[in-house]
């Protein structure tokens, strides 16, 4: 099938790269002034959009990467990926629910997936922090957060939401600054933050050809292996993991040439490397004598590498944009166990220093798109894209299985699959009264794994008063297989604890991957108003997401391997990556801003959840609040000073109540009778924090604040089915200093 697939493509982007690279603009035509709302403006205007701005950033600087910030804004919290609880303290941005791998995180509009290099475990989490750690906080302009129809528009692995960080651009003025941080809990268990950065950027050739590049140092200490033994499970014989320790180190440079007044041409290189400080994380909360002994050390080091070249024109029919992306991700890892309890923990394999192994990612990727504004009975923006892309993933470590009969199974020995797909869509932005506008939306997609895939979509905006807006839409979203799954030489082992409970007693078992899977699809509906009169705005916003063909770990024997196959899997049950039948992500949104006056502005939003589950098991699909309520008060009483109070309020969270395997569910296929789930949630709570910034002079400015002012602490917990999958940080209080010229 794969053979197909470029071809196929060519006849999609070659029209796109012709008018993008050999139509010139014409002098004097080229409408540098002219502004028109394209269809993804438009789209980004919808309720399920939300932005914070670079005074927002600086305001609330996060101690780590931008998830802290994103979590603030409305539907977005951080979880696992289920609602198992492994790898807790290693939460990544979840959007309505949908969990992060329904979460596509981009750097000024190009998907990044370094996470992907991290292999996926039984219950479907990745010993990972995510791709929200690309970029150093004061290199970013903005960032997006694009929820429900909105985000369809960007293809696979955007069913829950996109959240887009954009970077500052290359100045025409000599500019640079040099940005320091710090964040010292009050509990010594938890670990200090230290960063410190600089950016420089300005003309090469006056407003010919210019340049930005910037570094960054970030270190988090580890907490303690022991900050959460015995506070939430007196009786825990194994220790909960708190915050893994953090290294990362950031360098990137950007040349931007003005070909002429209607053409830019930038070229994007980044590097970046981030290292661990091991404190016990695992996905079972198991440690062993040899993994006890690697605290403090580095047990997993992430390296990527991005290229990015990007061709914006103006012509007299439009603009068009093209960009050639090249990444690369190498995760080096010590090599992780298999089977039972240590489950992606490190293995001991007699050496003195720690075996490492590599799973390296490529991805490549081509993208093209073109407006064109229009007029044919009333005004059109007429939006015409296409992209391709290839993703490999080589993980001798993470795709290995023992040899089995072909008759009985067959699978070849493969460690480097791969994924090409190619897609072309089309929207239209039309006006069809002045205060009516509808986006209807096209887009199909292919790949070598699973076929074709077509997501249509609409959404629209209707001003029914100067101050009131209905707004609106409907979309298909999926999400492909990743490689892992979909791939057959992937094989994890489970002495029972693990298997399914249909798996037959005494017996361990076997999970494999499957290549026949079918692409997880969401129903994709939001309608809701906005009221907007001299900054006062709020609105209220009804989202429901029907999630189909979700792809979770298999609880139906696919064939039991007899003694005379093979030694090692003998008398084992087998199951494989499966897609379950139907899930359900409802709820509301809603925004309330009062500019009380020029010194006192409030900020608020809510989210409530009706309903995150998985109608097949009755679990829900992530362990989240009910409810998140995000309240910010500002007061800039001059133009040096500046102060903001936030509060958080997080509702009821519930853990997973249904057993799924037959420990949990008190028949002991271990042999020993575990009493089913804890099913202990965690109860409403709230975070305050407080900051205040002074800009001594126009090159320095200081800032300084408190977070957790009353020091709520929640701890990570031992228990089976407990919704205390995580450490919620005590008080601290944190600096930050810039030096500009």
């Amino acid at each position: 099938m794969s053979q197909h697939v470029f071809p196929s493509f060519k006849l999609v982007i070659f029209p796109l790269i012709f008018f993008g690279s050999t139509v010139y603009a014409q002098d004097g035509i080229a409408r540098l002034e002219d502004v028109y709302v394209t269809a993804e403006k438009q789209v980004k205007q919808s309720l399920g959009v939300s932005k914070l701005d670079n005074k927002d950033i600086e305001h609330k600087p996060p101690v780590n990467d931008i998830s802290e910030l994103v979590r603030t804004m409305p539907g977005v919290n951080l979880t696992g990926n289920t609602a198992s609880g492994q790898h807790g303290n290693k939460r990544q941005i979840d959007i309505r629910g949908m969990g992060p791998e329904n979460t596509l995180i981009m750097i000024d509009g190009r998907p990044v997936t370094s996470r992907n290099s991290a292999r996926m475990s039984w219950r479907g989490e990745r010993d990972t922090i995510g791709d929200s750690n690309w970029v150093p906080v004061a290199e970013i302009k903005s960032i997006e957060v694009i929820r429900g129809p909105a985000a369809a528009r960007y293809g696979s692995g955007a069913a829950g939401g996109v959240v887009n960080i954009v970077t500052k651009k290359v100045s025409n003025e000599f500019h640079g600054a040099v940005n320091a941080f710090m964040n010292l809990p009050a509990d010594k268990r938890e670990g200090d933050s230290h960063r410190i950065g600089f950016d420089l950027s300005g003309p090469i050739v006056k407003d010919v050809l210019g340049f930005r590049l910037y570094g960054n140092l970030n270190r988090t200490d580890a907490d303690s292996p022991y900050i959460n033994q015995g506070l939430n499970d007196k009786n825990s014989k194994s220790l909960a993991a708190g915050q893994e320790g953090l290294i990362n180190k950031d360098v990137a440079g950007r040349l931007a040439w003005r070909l002429s007044p209607a053409q830019t041409l930038t070229l994007d290189a980044t590097y970046s490397r981030q290292g661990n400080r091991y404190n016990g994380d695992g996905p079972n909360n198991v440690q062993t004598d040899y993994t006890k002994s690697l605290y403090g050390k580095e047990t997993r080091r992430i390296y990527r590498q991005s290229f990015a070249l990007t061709h914006e024109g103006i012509w007299d029919w439009g603009d068009s944009k093209l960009v050639a992306q090249y990444d690369k991700t190498i995760n080096s890892h010590c090599s992780e166990a298999l089977s039972g309890g240590p489950e992606g923990l490190c293995q001991d394999l007699g050496s003195k220093e720690i075996t490492y192994a590599d799973s390296i990612l490529t991805t490549k990727r081509l993208a093209g798109e073109v407006n064109v504004p229009f007029t044919l009975g009333v005004p059109h923006v007429l939006t015409l894209g296409a992209e391709y892309q290839h993703e490999k993933l080589d993980d001798p470590d993470g795709l290995r299985r023992i040899p089995l009969p072909d008759a009985v199974y067959p699978a070849a020995a493969n460690h480097t699959p791969a994924l090409s797909s190619w897609a072309g869509y089309v929207e239209d932005n039309i006006s069809l009264t002045d205060k009516l506008r509808l986006v209807p939306m096209l887009r199909y997609d292919h790949n070598n794994k699973t076929g074709g895939n077509i997501s249509p979509g609409v959404n629209m905006a209707w001003q029914l008063h100067p101050n009131w807006l209905i707004k609106g839409g409907i979309a298909r979203a999926y999400k492909v297989p990743n490689l892992y799954q979909s791939t057959d030489s992937y094989m994890l082992y489970s002495k029972g604890n693990g298997c399914a409970t249909s798996s037959g007693s005494g017996r361990g078992c076997y999970l494999i991957g499957n290549s026949k899977l079918k692409p997880e699809t969401s129903i994709n509906k939001e309608l809701g108003f906005e009221f907007n009169k001299d900054g006062y705005l709020a609105s209220l916003a009804y989202f429901r997401n029907d999630y189909k063909n979700k792809i979770e770990a298999g609880r139906q024997i696919i064939f039991t391997a007899s003694t005379a196959m093979t030694t090692r899997a003998g008398g084992y049950d087998y199951f494989e990556w499966t897609n379950t039948r139907k899930a359900l992500v409802e709820g509301l949104e809603g925004n309330l801003t009062l500019p009380f006056s020029k010194q006192w502005k409030w900020v608020n939003n809510f989210t409530y959840m009706f309903n995150s589950k998985n109608k097949e098991t009755g679990n829900p699909l992530s362990v989240i609040p009910k409810y998140t309520i995000n309240s910010s008060l500002a007061w800039s009483p001059t133009e040096k000073w500046d102060a903001v109070l936030t509060y958080t309020f997080y509702g009821r969270q519930e853990p997973r109540t249904i057993p799924v395997n037959p420990v949990e569910a008190g028949k002991g296929n271990s042999g020993k009778d575990t009493g089913g789930l804890s099913g202990e949630a965690v109860g409403s709570y709230g975070i305050w924090g407080i900051s205040a910034g002074y800009a001594v002079n126009k090159n320095i400015n200081i800032r300084a604040g408190m977070s957790n002012i009353f020091n709520k602490r929640i701890y990570a917990s031992t228990l089976r089915g407990t919704a205390y999958t995580y450490n919620e940080r005590g008080r601290a209080i944190w600096g930050n200093m810039k030096v500009s010229f």
